[in-house]
């Protein structure tokens, strides 16, 4: 019986320890009989401890992302979402070319300093540009609206003018990136109204007073492009052209505007240039005949918000 009892319990035990073997890690030299692992957080492994030939479990982390600056973000980063853009400007040009009232045909040549020494003739200016898009497409409006009333002269010719554009803009490459070298280049499409009203009166030989209005609207196309040379400071350029004689409109227009921008905050900027607008453009015949061959170029500033 007593002897039975020992078989039991050597069998016992050999289990015991044939269950427990696979836990233990023998040592080549010494030491004891297993081993066991700890976890280093730093090192993003575990590794068993107590041997020469230690197994390595990997334990992946958690990526961890820095957040970045819009302005270092690339391309795809700037370009997604919703920007806004509003300028008030101020543009002081001069006018060179030959006008048209009631049959009437005079000449017009003044310049940019003519403008800024007589600005007391200007009775009436507002001047405004906006942009608004989502991504790569977007939405330009410009509207000016100047009236100027000289002083009594040998011919005088009062003008009242508004010129308002609405186009639709597509980036092809680039970005709105503020950092030294990045570039951006537009195509652009819409139309332009005109309304001139043109009052002449000839002092001399003879008393001759003429006054008429007119308006219409071109289709035009274009594109416009910039460059940063420094970080916040770059340059730009836009070209367009439009008229065609389609319908009532004018026979060719031409506008070509380069510029300067300095980021001086966050979110506005200051910027000055300088614009050059042809319009050509005869409608009507005998008394009812108007018509208008000039070009208005001169420098402009304007302060721009961008959201």
């Amino acid at each position: 019986m007593k002897s039975t009892l020992r078989n039991l319990a050597a069998c016992a035990a050999g289990l015991v320890l044939a269950s427990s073997a696979p836990a233990q890690i023998p040592y080549s030299q010494g030491g004891p009989a297993f081993a066991y692992a700890t976890s280093s957080p730093d090192a993003g492994h575990a590794q068993v401890v107590g041997g020469q030939s230690a197994p390595t479990v990997i334990i992946p982390q958690p990526a961890v992302v820095n957040p970045q600056p819009a302005e270092v973000l690339g391309p795809s980063g700037l370009n997604a979402g919703p920007w806004v853009v509003v300028e008030p400007y101020a543009w002081a040009f001069g006018m060179r070319g030959m006008v048209q009232a009631r049959g009437v045909a005079a000449p017009v040549d003044m310049s940019v300093s003519d403008a800024i020494d007589n600005v007391s003739d200007v009775k009436g200016a507002a001047m405004l540009h906006l942009e608004s898009g989502y991504g790569d497409v977007g939405v330009i409006a410009d509207i000016e609206y100047i009236k100027v009333v000289p002083a009594d002269g040998l011919v005088r010719v009062e003008s009242d003018a508004t010129l308002a554009e609405l186009l639709g803009m597509y980036r092809v490459c680039g970005s709105r990136c503020r950092l030294a070298g990045s570039s951006y280049f537009d195509v652009l499409a819409g139309a332009r109204y005109y309304r001139f009203s043109h009052s002449i009166a000839l002092a001399a030989p003879v008393p001759i007073a003429a006054d008429h209005s007119s308006s219409w609207i071109d289709w035009i196309v274009g594109a416009r492009a910039g460059v940063q040379i420094l970080d916040g400071l770059g340059i730009f350029a836009r070209a367009d052209v439009g008229g065609f004689g389609i319908g009532n409109g004018s026979h060719r227009t031409c506008n070509i505007v380069t510029g300067i921008e300095w980021q001086c905050c966050e979110c506005g900027s200051l910027i000055a240039g300088y614009r050059w607008l042809k319009i050509d453009r005869s409608a009507g015949a005998g008394f009812d005949a108007w018509g208008m061959d000039v070009t208005l170029a001169g420098p402009f500033v304007g302060f721009g918000l961008r959201y």
